[in-house]
């Protein structure tokens, strides 16, 4: 019985993830092509500032940025998208019933989707650059999808669960995205920075994932940072535990 259960609320996940990705880039002229096109453009622009008009001494300071860019488009995107996705839905959510977690596990994995292609073509396009690829550190990388995908769910989780009651969680999300993307190593490398400072930013689950992206890619990297892996653990727990005692709730408060 439960066999079917879990079938059910797989099929159901897999449909809601297919019908995101043909929404997203439906009557597109470039469709899937924006997947790499959108962070490409985000390196050209940021590299030139930094690398030109900042002094900044790193040969491969395009390179450098781009993964990062990668995994904080898909990380705030999904975020910022999922948290007022109950409040948007409540046509579906009062209407149908089905695993509420569905809704948002959905855009999470089709987004997934559009950043793991995007990642697949930056090694592509590095290993033509380089004639080599870094193949022995493959799990490195999927330790950093891993953890940015705990970490997209559990926040998305959270934060879409307490939009419901408290609509001022979606404008606080807008306001404080921004924030942390410069709390985030991505323009700038935490050697660059004071101890003090890096020791509060490696707390930032963020942190951890850039640098084992660039690290995966044989790019300049800190290393792996178990305070961001414990936060992380910490927002997916506490995500799930919130929206299994909010989601009882949803009908009477949307």
């Amino acid at each position: 019985m439960k066999t079917k259960k879990y079938k059910r609320w797989f099929e159901l996940l897999m449909a809601m993830t297919l019908k995101e990705l043909r929404a997203r880039y439906k009557m597109a002229i470039f469709g899937f092509l924006w997947m790499f096109l959108n962070p490409v453009l985000q390196m050209l622009v940021m590299g030139f500032i930094f690398q030109f008009f900042v002094p900044i001494e790193m040969d491969n300071y395009f390179e450098f940025i781009f993964p990062g860019l990668l995994a904080w488009n898909f990380f705030a995107y999904t975020v910022s998208k999922n948290t007022p996705m109950y409040v948007n839905e409540r046509a579906l959510i009062q209407k149908a019933k089905f695993p509420r977690e569905v809704v948002v596990l959905a855009v999470v994995l089709s987004n997934l989707f559009h950043f793991f292609v995007a990642l697949v073509l930056f090694v592509v396009w590095l290993a033509l650059i380089r004639g080599e690829i870094y193949w022995q550190l493959w799990w490195v990388m999927i330790m950093a999808v891993i953890w940015l995908t705990m970490l997209t769910s559990g926040l998305s989780l959270l934060l879409s669960s307490l939009n419901v009651r408290w609509r001022d969680i979606n404008f606080g999300v807008q306001a404080l995205l921004p924030l942390w993307f410069y709390a985030t190593p991505i323009v700038y490398s935490l050697e660059w920075l004071p101890m003090w400072l890096t020791d509060w930013l490696k707390i930032n689950p963020m942190t951890g994932v850039v640098e084992l992206l660039r690290l995966s890619v044989g790019l300049e990297s800190g290393g792996f940072y178990w305070q961001g892996l414990l936060v992380t653990i910490f927002i997916l727990t506490l995500g799930i535990v919130v929206f299994k005692r909010e989601s009882l709730f949803f009908d009477d408060w949307i």
